[in-house]
Order: C-alpha cells, then structure tokens, then sequence
C-alpha cells in the first residue's frame, strides 16, 4: 500500500440524504504527502466529516470537507497571481485543473487518511487532522493577502510540479485498493509489451515494441507515473518500499539517479550505481569506487569514503569507511553507526561496533592499537564510556551487548587481569588478578569471579574481595573441562549416532516438489532453476556408488547438501573456500555469478585479516539487495558458501536443521 492524498467532489456530504459513494467524482491525488494546491483548496471555513470508503470512518468525521464555490474562487485568486504559462504542458495542466474544479459537484472532500499515522477516532487522529486545517487556514490567509512568498511553490507550478498532484476525472484509484487487473482490460496497455506488475509501486511494467530495454510505470487507472517518453532504462522498484525508484536513461545507462513513488526526480543521474539503504539514505559509488552516502531527498553529503553498510537488530545501520591509510593502524577501515535519517549515533572510529543493549543502551566496541585488538564501551548517544583498553569484555555473541551481573559488565585489562565495570565504563575494583579459565562462562558466576593468585585458583566477589581457595591452577582447569565434557555429552558415553541414507534411500523417498522448494531457497527463487536442480542432483544420485551416505533427519533432509552442491558447482549459486583463501574475496563475484556481487569491492586485504572479515564485507555487500550470505557448515576448516534472500532467511535455517548441517546467516 502506498499511503496517497486525494480530493474528491460529492453533491452530499456523508449523512445528508442522497450521499451516494457510486456519485463520488474525482480530482486529484498525490502519493506520500499532500500538495499545497490540496491545502489551499479545501481553505478556510473547513469542516470534518466522516468518509464511509473507510470502515473506521463510517460514523467518525476522518476528512475535511469546503463548499467546491470556495475552492474555485482560490483558485481563480491563485491564477491571478501566476505567471503565464511557458509552455504546452503548463498550459494543458492549468486548464485541467479549472475544468474539473468548474464541473465539480458542490463539495469538496480532501482525504489525507492514509497520511495521518494514527488510528481514525483517537485524540492524535484528531490533532492531525486539525494541524491540517490550520495549514490550509494559513494558505487560504496568504491567498489573501497575495502573499507570493507563501505561495511561491504554487506560483511556480508548472505541468508535473509536485505542489499541485496529479488531476483526473475519475475517483477509481482512491474508493478501493489499487491491485493488479488484466491487461485485455486496459485500452492505454494496447500496444505495449507489460514485462510486469510491480507490487510494491502499484504500477505495470510496460516497454514500447521494439525498445525491450526501454521501460516505464503505469497504474491500473493509467497514471503514468515514469512516462516511456522519458526513456529510462534499470527502473529499482525494489526501494519502492522505502519510497524512491532509482533509474537510467537510454543514453547514459551507467549514470543512476532516485525518484520518488509519483515519478518526480529526486536525485539527477550521475555515473556509477546507487543502493537505496533506508527511505532517509542512498549510497552512491563512483565508477573508480570511491563511495558515500547521502540524505535523500535532497542529496546532502552525509558521511564520504562509506564502503559496508548492514541493517543492525535495533533499526540503525552499521557503516565501514575508508581512513586515510597513514599508518599500520590505521589500514584497516573503521566502524560506526547512523540511524534511519543518517545521524550519527557512533562516530566511524572502531573496528567494531556491537549491538546496543535494549535496556542499558550500552554496546561494546573494539580499536586495533599497538596491533591488538582492544575493546571499550560506548552509549547510544555515541560517548566513549570505556576506552579501548580491555583484552575482552563479557558478552554472548560477537555481536551481541555487554552481559549484565548486578548491574556489572566482566572485563579483561590489556594486562591479563579480571575486573567489573559498572554501568558507566568505570572499574568497580583495581583489577590485580588474573581470570582461572580462559572460558568467560567459566572465568565469571552471577555473584562471583574465578581468579588466580600464586597459582591457586580462588572465587572473588564483584567488588575485588577474595572469598575462597580451591585448588591448584591447573587441576582447577581439569576439573572445569570435565564438567564441560559431561555437560556436552564427551564423557565416556559413546556418542549417538548420527542417521544417514544410502542413494537408492534417499531416490526412493524424493518428494520433487518438496526438493524443488527446498532448491529454490538455494537459487533466490528461481523456480525453473531449481527444477534443473533437483533433475542433476537425482541424476547424480543414480548414479553414485550405492555404498556411498549421506547424513540427515530424512532422506529428503540428505538431499538438502546435494542440492546446495549442485546449485554451486554446476549453477554457480556458491562456492567452497578454504580457511586460508582471503586472496580469494575480492574475487568472489567469480565464483558466485550474481549481479548483486559484480560491483563488490574489498580494499582491506592486509596482512593478517581473517576470512571473517572477508565474508562480513560480502555480507554488509548483499544486504542492500536483501541478500544474505550463508555459510553451510560453521566451525570447519572450509566455508561453504551460497546466498538467499533475507525473506528465506528462515525457511532456509529450518531446513539446514532438519539436515543436521550448522547454518550461519551472515
């Protein structure tokens, strides 16, 4: 749904006897806001009444209604103090507008439902739809007063000017849900080759004959919204959830610009590519790579050299930016965060930035100094609380925040030594002694910490005080990881043993559909492709050696890993990688050929980066896309790597269990 301003003129006003919805004519719309020409319009001298087209709004006044006498005197006002016309267009425009306001029925009903984000019939409906009216009183008031300073939009206008909405002689669009009709149905698609329909802008995809390349937008009532006359080419509509279509034209197809969902030209083209990343933020990257990311819609310079971006957990984005290189510090790119609007929320000066907690708003960053890797604590409104000066600070994950114990954050110094943090970064003890066991889970309890003085281990209270003596050091940590190996079940108790099919087992319980739908996660979709899929996997499986297994909860669950190795050897939807393989990263688009990875670049390839780092760069690539990078198996030695949308996400985490694998979605 788009959220879309109208007027409409009625004889009626809800209520009165005769008001019939099938007499409702219609004059204009806007989608996302509400034109100035809107507002003046519907004046002074407004009322609220209710709009039965809503359910909610049947018996509740929802919109404003004025006599259709007092809009047209406005605009025989406003028209009085506008320039002529220069051309055709304004000239057909203006016109436009006289006639439908000159043959309108007596009311004039300005719907901004949709615009209002609250519930009709709640006090903040009602305060927006009052702020409203003081808008349109405000208008109407300098109209008046021939305030041309007020007014200098509308005075402006000209034949596509967003001030004053797009104007037709039907109400079809706005009495009921745009959805997708078919195409014999509608006389202005004759002709013309509709390549799709686009859900999320509500519009046809539509080429001219002999021009496939060539494409444009249009509704189901036929409002062009990106005309075939504009000849663009590589229309996004995938950003249209966040507002803005991004686009090229014929002649210069490698220069990209942004408009938004009423076809109006936010950003000009320029060369190179462009990632919508929030309805606030675009990433533009040159065609030499150079990046930044800029404000929409005004196209303001936010942040300069930003290379990674990635959605995080609580709405805001991760950003990795390029540093001026000067010394072996420095090489690595740094971290920082922006919110949806690009506000700096952590300054991009950390190797790291963790996830902020929900409660204690707290999260825990890292900087590369003296060539180690030292973390600290930063709040959400980006103050360093803990400088970058502890080995390691507790927490669940590698991206989740500090863990709480009584209000308490468990550290380790540079130096080795155990201490707490309270809540504002500082040490609740002078730390003098070092953890027991190398494991955190084991190194700190709820109430109290394992650490070593003169080679004993002992327990100590969060405020630094010893409270008992155990044992020796080293039988400390024997008796630790025996407890573990029975927790784990690597005791003497022989291991269960893990399912497995043979080929003929698993040929005869293949469900095609059900393979095919499991394949499908594997190659984003792609319903032929995963067929092919499924037919080479089966084909291989006949002929296997019939000795050979395969583990899985099912036989179906086995067949998961074939299909994920055809998909990647013989349909190039992933690809293996050795623990070792960092050279080849920036390569990566060779060995998955998806158009989302031609462009991925990775400049950070020092000395002593991890294939950890690579794949995050990869990860932070595909996510503008709705992609996510997956790894089949964690913990081995050998990634093995493919790609699905974010909206299998979960589907595909359930089947990989179900197949006994350990799926990482990166």
């Amino acid at each position: 749904m788009i959220n879309t301003a109208a007027l409409f003129s009625t004889a009626f006003l809800p209520g009165q006897a005769g008001f019939d919805t099938d007499a409702i004519t219609g004059l204009a719309e806007w989608r996302l806001d509400t034109p100035m020409l809107f507002k003046l319009l519907i004046g002074a001298g407004t009322q609220t009444t209710a709009w039965p087209i809503y359910g909610d709004g049947e018996d509740c006044p929802c919109v404003l209604a004025a006599p259709m006498a007092q809009a047209q005197a406005s605009w025989q006002a406003l028209s009085a103090l506008m320039d002529k016309p220069r051309d055709a267009a304004a000239i057909v425009a203006r016109g436009a507008i006289s006639a439908l306001l000159a043959g309108g029925q007596p009311w004039l009903i300005l719907d901004c439902v949709q615009l209002i984000p609250h519930d009709i019939g709640t006090p903040d409906y009602a305060a927006g739809l009052d702020a409203l009216r003081a808008e349109a009183q405000a208008l109407h008031s300098a109209l008046l007063r021939g305030d041309r300073e007020a007014l200098a939009p509308l005075l402006a206008i000209g034949a596509a000017s967003p001030a004053t909405g797009y104007w037709s002689a039907t109400a079809s669009a706005q009495l009921a849900n745009v959805e997708e009709l078919g195409t014999d149905e509608l006389p202005f698609l004759q002709g013309l080759e509709v390549v799709g329909w686009e859900e999320d802008a509500l519009c046809y995809e539509v080429s001219a004959a002999g021009e496939p390349d060539v494409t444009g937008l249009v509704t189901p009532y036929g409002r062009w919204i990106v005309p075939l006359s504009q000849r663009y080419v590589d229309l996004g509509v995938y950003y249209a959830d966040d507002g803005w279509i991004t686009f090229a034209t014929a002649d210069a197809p490698d220069a990209h610009g942004v408009m938004d969902l009423n076809g109006t030209m936010v950003l000009p083209p320029a060369p190179g590519a462009l990632y919508v990343i929030s309805p606030h933020l675009v990433q533009r990257i040159d065609p030499d790579g150079a990046s930044r990311l800029l404000h929409l819609p005004d196209g303001a310079l936010l942040i300069d050299r930003v290379y990674n971006m990635c959605q995080r957990e609580d709405g805001s984005i991760d950003i990795e930016r390029q540093t001026d290189q000067i010394d072996d510090d420095d090489k690595r790119n740094v971290n920082g965060v922006v919110d949806k609007t690009g506000k700096v929320v952590v300054p991009p000066a950390y190797s790291s930035v963790q996830d902020f907690g929900t409660k204690k708003k707290i999260a825990i960053v890292s900087q590369r100094i003296a060539g180690r890797f030292l973390f600290g604590l930063v709040n959400s409104q980006g103050e360093l609380l803990a400088p970058c000066q502890y080995e390691a600070i507790d927490c669940a994950t590698t991206s989740s925040p500090p863990k709480l114990r009584k209000n308490l954050i468990f550290a380790i110094d540079a130096q080795g030594l155990a201490c707490m943090l309270t809540l504002d970064g500082k040490q609740a003890f002078t730390p003098l002694y070092p953890p027991a066991h190398h494991l955190r889970g084991v190194a700190v309890q709820s109430d109290f910490l394992y650490v070593v003085k003169d080679g004993m281990a002992w327990s100590m209270d969060f405020t630094g005080q010893l409270l008992e003596q155990f044992d020796t050091v080293e039988n400390f940590k024997a008796a630790i990881t025996a407890q573990l190996s029975e927790a784990m079940g690597l005791g003497k108790k022989k291991p269960a043993r893990r399912r497995s099919f043979t080929p003929a087992q698993i040929l005869a319980k293949a469900d095609r559909e059900q393979l095919r739908s499991m394949a499908a996660l594997l190659l984003l979709g792609d319903a032929d492709l995963a067929a092919r899929c499924v037919d080479i996997t089966l084909e291989e499986l006949e002929e296997d050696d019939p000795e050979e297994e395969y583990e899985g909860e099912t036989p179906e669950a086995a067949c998961f890993f074939l299909l994920w190795s055809t998909a990647t050897d013989v349909l190039g939807h992933g690809t293996t990688l050795d623990w070792k393989a960092v050279d080849e990263v920036p390569r990566i688009a060779q060995h998955i050929d998806l158009p989302a990875l031609q462009d991925f670049r990775w400049a950070d390839q020092q000395d002593g980066d991890a294939m950890a780092e690579g794949l995050a760069a990869i990860a932070a690539h595909l996510a503008p896309h709705q992609l996510r990078l997956v790894n089949m198996q964690d913990g081995e030695d050998t990634y093995y790597l493919g790609v699905v949308r974010a909206q299998d996400a979960e589907a595909f985490k359930v089947v990989a269990l179900q197949a006994a694998l350990r799926p990482v979605l990166l």
